[in-house]
């Protein structure tokens, strides 16, 4: 029994993480989730990177053959990888969507915010929230980070 509970965790961990690595070849579509990245791998060596609208995702090269896709906004666009004689290697679509059902939005009349309820509810910063509300979170986070970063440089 107990081996047989670790070989179905291992099954389950292949199959969900295969889901996050696409081969190019395989692709006509890349489906992002916003604010997470995904995998793509390229058939042949990528010389340059071309997003339609990179506010919607960016594309980073991990090297030749490795993109890192993340999703920045709701929205879809289009991701082309040419080689070094300006070949296309791909050209697929890029949808980026929501995909966290722990997440809900809370209307009181026409201010919106977001939370992420696992299981307590926290305020996250979310495309589409009341500015007031966003802007001051965001600060929050700022500083956050400002005060981490520096606990780490020491300064």
């Amino acid at each position: 029994m107990f081996i047989l509970r670790i070989f179905l965790c291992v099954v389950t961990v292949l199959w969900s993480g295969a889901s996050y690595v696409s081969f190019a070849d395989e692709l006509s579509s890349v489906d992002v989730i916003i604010d997470e990245a995904r995998l793509v791998r390229l058939k042949a060596d990528a010389a340059q990177i071309i997003v339609g609208n990179p506010a919607i995702a960016d594309v980073t090269a991990q090297d030749a053959r490795l993109l890192v896709v993340t999703g920045k906004s709701y929205g879809t666009t289009n991701l082309i990888a040419l080689d070094a004689q300006g070949k296309e290697i791909l050209s697929v679509r890029l949808s980026v969507h929501e995909g966290d059902a722990r997440q809900i939005t809370l209307f009181r009349g026409t201010v919106r915010q977001s939370y992420h309820c696992a299981p307590d509810c926290l305020r996250v910063l979310a495309i589409g929230d009341d500015k007031s509300r966003f802007d001051e979170l965001a600060d929050s986070v700022t500083r956050k980070f400002s005060v981490v970063n520096s606990a780490v440089g020491g300064r």
